[in-house]
């Protein structure tokens, strides 16, 4: 894993947008990090510090976008996915000085996406960070 192209970390996070009435929508976002867009990323944390900046944005189309699929059988506890059909555009990563988030919007609509954030020092652990539903078994709360 020591050449730029090699897959360093992957993401699985969900993604959310701002209508309650649009419904050919995205549940995940997967992304596989090489080495070069982990350092972009960290480079970029440091840059909105130093300049007191909220955040930076520039475009990226590294997310791979799923939807859940509940008739399926469970993916080591966590609910299945299946290929998204529909299209996004304007796809963007916006760092904060302490996590990430990409954004965009649903192809031909004003519907706009987002994925939930990821703290920057998650990209230093060495797991696949899977934050898909837990399904199957239920949960007990603490």
């Amino acid at each position: 894993m020591t050449e730029n192209n090699h897959i360093v970390k992957r993401l699985i996070i969900p993604m959310h947008d701002n209508s309650e009435f649009f419904s050919e929508n995205a549940d995940y976002a997967v992304i596989d990090l090489d080495a070069a867009l982990i350092e972009r990323i960290k480079k970029l944390a440091v840059v909105v510090r130093q300049m007191k900046a909220y955040k930076i944005s520039e475009f990226n189309c590294a997310c791979d976008f799923r939807t859940a699929d509940w008739d399926a059988e469970p993916d080591d506890g966590k609910v299945a996915m299946k290929e998204f059909e529909g299209r996004m555009e304007c796809s963007t990563l916006n760092v904060t000085d302490s996590d990430f988030f990409w954004s965009g919007y649903y192809k031909h609509t004003d519907v706009r996406w987002e994925t939930d954030t990821v703290l920057i020092k998650s990209l230093d652990e060495p797991d696949v960070l899977d934050e898909r539903e837990a399904c199957g078994e239920e949960e007990v709360a603490a």
